[in-house]
């Protein structure tokens, strides 16, 4: 079968139309036009497999902030290289400008950000890279 994909192979990556696909299975044996088709469906399939997710960020260090009823979430390597920190407060008591807040992280995922919150607030933590976002990770604030 391997022998037969090797043959198959270099005539795939010259097709450029639905035509030359059956061009190429037509002059093929059986075997070998099985062979093919598979490649194709593999192939095609491959392509429109969803991504793996983002794994959320590592949950940060919290300490009492320098402005009164704020926060600083610090975080050493916990996330992407540059990602987006995204940070919810989950406390519908605050106006909605005030209950998100976030950031880029460095180079090396390394970020920190100041939030305004009260304690036992629940904070969502995510982080955003290209397209794709991060399932949230909730730390409570103590």
């Amino acid at each position: 079968m391997a022998r037969v994909w090797r043959r198959c192979a270099p005539k795939l990556s010259k097709l450029a139309s639905v035509s030359g696909v059956s061009a190429l299975l037509f002059g093929l044996s059986g075997a070998a036009r099985a062979a093919c088709v598979v490649g194709i469906v593999a192939t095609s399939l491959s392509c429109v497999s969803p991504t793996l997710p983002l794994p959320p960020p590592a949950a940060p260090i919290i300490s009492t902030g320098s402005e009164p009823d704020t926060f600083r979430l610090t975080s050493i390597n916990g996330a992407l290289p540059n990602a987006l920190i995204v940070v919810v407060n989950r406390n519908e008591a605050l106006a909605r400008d005030k209950r998100v807040s976030g950031t880029i992280a460095d180079a090396n995922g390394s970020w920190d950000a100041t939030v305004i919150a009260k304690v036992g607030d629940a904070l969502d933590i995510s982080q955003e890279s290209g397209t794709t976002s991060s399932p949230p990770t909730t730390v409570t604030v103590r």
